[in-house]
């Protein structure tokens, strides 16, 4: 199996009465269906390609066959995703938007854009492929707050102390500035939690964060445990040298 998606209008629209930023892509499904992570969360504004097991190629072809290639990706508490259950999911995923699949060597490659939160209602399909009603959060402006300013910055500057440590954030930086700023705080709060190696659980808590400014302040704690790992972790190494 091997189809692409074709972007349409993707200039963003700003609500006047909500002050919402929405995008002419971004109207999204009541009911839609959901492929478990076992790993860590996924996160809107992350573009990235997920090899998925052949098992739920049936799944991907249904997102496929609804037309509007929207995909809910949502962590499951078990390690084994072939066997999760609805009992297994967190309530809040990620709604994901398909943009190619290619099937190589018997596993799915799946290029995948995050979209908007959600948080699952009610199940409409218990067994694979597992398909459910959800409410969604879309983004709001924010960019006059004084306290989300002095957020973003803190997270700006952590990720810069970060960069020297790990030529792999130099390289996520960059894909994440060719598509948003640092004048899109919600996006970049997302984007430094996704950067770290954190536990999944604790992800999932910032995933969870509707709010802003909360979730802002938890990214912040993420990025400094982070920073103090990556320095510890080059000590023990410099050590092991000598």
């Amino acid at each position: 199996m091997d189809f692409d998606y074709e972007d349409s209008a993707n200039e963003p629209e700003e609500d006047a009465q909500a002050g919402e930023i929405v995008r002419a892509t971004d109207v999204l499904p009541a009911e839609i269906h959901l492929l478990p992570k076992s790993s860590r969360p996924f996160f809107p504004g992350q573009v990235m390609p997920l090899l998925v097991d052949s098992h739920w190629e049936e799944t991907i072809r249904a997102v496929k066959e609804a037309k509007h290639g929207i995909l809910g990706l949502a962590l499951v508490q078990t390690d084994r995703v072939e066997d999760a259950i609805p009992a297994d999911f967190y309530d809040m995923g990620t709604a994901c938007r398909i943009h190619r699949v290619q099937k190589d060597e018997g596993k799915l490659q799946v290029l995948v854009e995050g979209l908007q939160r959600f948080r699952i209602e009610s199940w409409v399909s218990k067994q694979p492929p597992f398909r459910a009603r959800v409410s969604y959060y879309p983004e709001t402006e924010y960019k006059h707050v004084a306290e989300v300013k002095a957020y973003a910055v803190a997270i700006i500057n952590t990720i810069k102390e970060l960069l020297p440590l790990n030529p792999l954030y130099a390289e996520e930086l960059r894909m994440f500035l060719d598509r948003f700023g640092p004048d899109d705080p919600s996006h970049l709060a997302d984007f430094a939690a996704s950067l770290t190696t954190a536990d999944k659980q604790v992800l999932q808590d910032v995933l969870e964060t509707v709010e802003l400014l909360p979730r802002m302040e938890k990214v912040v704690n993420v990025l400094n445990s982070e920073l103090q790992l990556v320095k510890s972790q080059q000590v023990i190494r410099r050590r092991v040298e000598e």
